[in-house]
């Protein structure tokens, strides 16, 4: 018998991590929003935006190969977590820029982006078994 998990068995964490990196991301957002400064917005380091480009193609190129129907439903279902875990670290880096660097709009836009690319859970593919 293998130790790995069954597929059906990931559907749940999947579900789970959806509404977690959805829960994260409102949060990060209100936190900004609410806590955020008045005053005027520094632009965020340079670094610190090539760090969201990063995360946010991770995200897409992950929930694209999540909707392979070549790779098993274990391996898409996986993919889709790291999709979903990727957008939640958007959050976190945007959360991160607009209290330490003091670019509260680019935080802004960096959780929303996050939270735009987990709005709809990613939907692992049919997988070779299942054709």
């Amino acid at each position: 018998m293998s130790s790995e998990p069954a597929a059906h068995d990931l559907l749940p964490a999947l579900r789970n991590t959806h509404r977690g990196v959805l829960l994260l991301l409102v949060i990060c957002g209100f936190a900004i929003g609410v806590a955020g400064e008045a005053g005027p917005s520094l632009p965020p380091h340079p670094w610190a935006t090539t760090a969201a480009v990063g995360l946010a193609l991770v995200a897409i190129v992950l929930r694209r190969f999540a909707s392979s129907p070549v790779a098993s439903q274990e391996t898409t279902t996986r993919l889709a977590v790291g999709a979903l875990i990727a957008s939640g670290g958007l959050g976190l880096l945007g959360t991160a820029i607009a209290f330490q660097a003091g670019s509260r709009e680019a935080g802004l836009l960096f959780t929303l982006a996050g939270l735009i690319f987990a709005l709809r859970v990613p939907r692992p593919g049919p997988g070779p078994e299942r054709r």
